[in-house]
């Protein structure tokens, strides 16, 4: 990781921290504010104090988090590895990864699987000469729903389960188009809020490409970003 991606990471997981520091004493500062309103002394008061300046800090944070997301164009974030990626490669990593039991395929450029690396981890692998979004969708559907009716995935988790799910959807094409550049450039933030967090990675040559991380952020957000970025790594970039 980059001195530039980790000084943001540490920016975005700073202010998400303080972000939820402020929410908490708000709503424990009014709480005890007006418990203590009608009795005589400046306690009260001070509560009150605590609670305007968490307001304060919340309404900043939020100013800040859209001037971000309408004024500055953030980049995909790109790993360069020492030598190039090609789909039989990237097969094979997950291949070693996982048992023969959790692993499918529906054609040659399709691949799915199954594991337990850094998160509860479904994969798509997927192959193409040129990235079309709905050619993709179509082929990320037909996959993921033979896995859930072969590999017996149960759709309802609890909890302290789902924390620890990822879904990877992996790109692997020689030609980085403008169709693949819009979609790997959005914000990674609302799929990584989603029960069962998502990720979509671009392999094009010796480049692993995965969306920026800016704006509206919540620190499991945050984490969940920092161990995609563990496992690219420790997982692909060590093979």
């Amino acid at each position: 990781m980059n001195e530039e991606l980790k000084l943001h990471i540490k920016k975005l997981q700073m202010r998400t921290m303080l972000y939820s520091i402020a929410e908490l004493s708000v709503v424990i500062s009014i709480g005890f504010g007006i418990l203590f309103l009608f009795v005589p002394s400046v306690i009260s008061t001070a509560f009150f104090a605590v609670a305007s300046g968490g307001i304060i800090y919340i309404v900043h944070v939020t100013r800040v988090t859209k001037r971000e997301a309408e004024e500055i164009i953030y980049k995909p974030v790109i790993f360069n590895a020492d030598n190039i990626f090609s789909f039989e490669k990237i097969v094979n990593i997950f291949k070693n990864l996982t048992v023969k039991e959790n692993q499918l395929s529906i054609s040659e450029d399709l691949r799915f699987f199954l594991l337990t690396k850094i998160f509860i981890l479904r994969t798509v692998i997927y192959r193409t000469d040129m990235f079309d979004k709905k050619d993709f969708d179509n082929a990320k559907n037909q996959i993921n729903t033979k896995a859930n009716k072969v590999l017996n995935i149960s759709q309802t988790v609890n909890r302290s389960v789902a924390v620890k799910m990822m879904r990877f959807n992996i790109i692997c094409t020689d030609d980085f188009n403008d169709a693949l550049y819009m979609f790997i450039s959005k914000n990674a933030n609302h799929n990584l809020t989603r029960v069962e967090g998502v990720i979509n990675i671009a392999i094009v040559g010796n480049k692993i490409i995965i969306p920026p991380l800016y704006g509206e952020c919540d620190l499991s957000e945050v984490s969940r970003y920092k161990r995609v970025i563990k496992f690219i790594n420790n997982v692909l970039l060590n093979n």
